[in-house]
């Protein structure tokens, strides 16, 4: 990431998780190349600009993951990858926003069998 100039945004509710976050950033020299946001990321992606990242992963409610989906949509560039977490340990709490994402024509999807699975999907329109 550093070599190419990249950067990084997290979102989090936890104070405890933060300071945690913080530390390990510091620990990698990595902290001068990563926003860290305290609060909820439904409104934090409401408040991005359009196709300003490159990558979202997701590891949040899934609950509230479709009514994400219009400002992740936006704000994942042409090319961009979502990735979601959990998306075979928690099918049944997916399956709503895994179809919602599978069905939109500018984006392609599949689900990788790793860990707790991830769902992918990469914008291609």
């Amino acid at each position: 990431m550093q070599r190419i100039g990249g950067h990084v945004t997290t979102v989090e509710l936890s104070e405890f998780k933060l300071e945690m976050a913080a530390k390990n950033f510091a620990r990698s020299g990595l902290s001068e190349v990563i926003t860290q946001h305290r609060g909820e990321a439904g409104r934090l992606l409401e408040s991005l600009d359009d196709a300003c990242f490159d990558l979202v992963f997701l590891d949040s409610k899934r609950s509230d993951y479709v009514q994400w989906w219009p400002s992740i949509q936006r704000v994942l560039r042409k090319g961009g990858l979502l990735v979601v977490d959990n998306a075979t340990s928690h099918a049944d709490e997916m399956a709503d926003f895994m179809a919602l994402v599978s069905a939109d024509p500018d984006f392609t999807t599949c689900t990788v069998p790793v860990g707790n699975g991830e769902f992918l999907a990469t914008r291609c329109g």
